[in-house]
């Protein structure tokens, strides 16, 4: 029962959404991975190469349809030496938790998002439909989910993790 209790407590904390840790300054995002801790700003991320997509997918409130633009999820990863490309493989482990400044998260497995394998066009959006998200907002969006339950705003941090063994 010990060893159970303890393989159960790290595990929690492991992937304990950091709302109970201090957030990073307002206007940026902390990103995080093994080895690794970065904070970048929402201006050095909106000179990361952008993209647009269009998305339709359901809500609590109705479907939603919007076009949203920003750099890829992979890019802000590899911006912040979040990611070991020399160990594509590790994408098939490792996952991507999201957190909004709400406390709300999400988790996509990072070979997803990785170029080497489903290479999904998931963005970390600074617009909307033309429209700015707000000073210092940024909202991950994944194309494809027929919910938008993984689409998380106002994100105050990224953590790749690595499950434990």
């Amino acid at each position: 029962m010990g060893v159970r209790w303890f393989v159960a407590l790290f595990f929690a904390l492991a992937v304990m959404p950091p709302s109970w840790a201090a957030q990073p300054p307002p206007g940026s995002i902390s990103i995080t991975a093994p080895g690794e801790a970065a904070v970048m700003t929402v201006a050095e991320i909106a000179k990361l190469p952008a993209i647009q997509i269009k998305i339709s997918f359901g809500t609590d409130h109705g479907p939603l349809h919007a076009s949203f633009t920003g750099p890829l999820l992979w890019t802000v990863l590899n911006a912040a030496h979040a990611i070991d490309q020399a160990s594509p493989k590790a994408a098939v482990r490792d996952y991507v938790l999201v957190t909004g400044s709400d406390g709300y998260t999400a988790v996509l497995a990072l070979a997803e998002i990785a170029p080497a394998f489903e290479n999904k066009q998931v963005i970390l959006a600074e617009t909307m439909n033309g429209k700015p998200l707000g000073p210092g907002h940024l909202r991950v969006v994944v194309p494809g989910d027929a919910r938008g339950g993984r689409s998380v705003r106002d994100v105050v941090s990224i953590a790749v993790l690595t499950p434990p063994a």
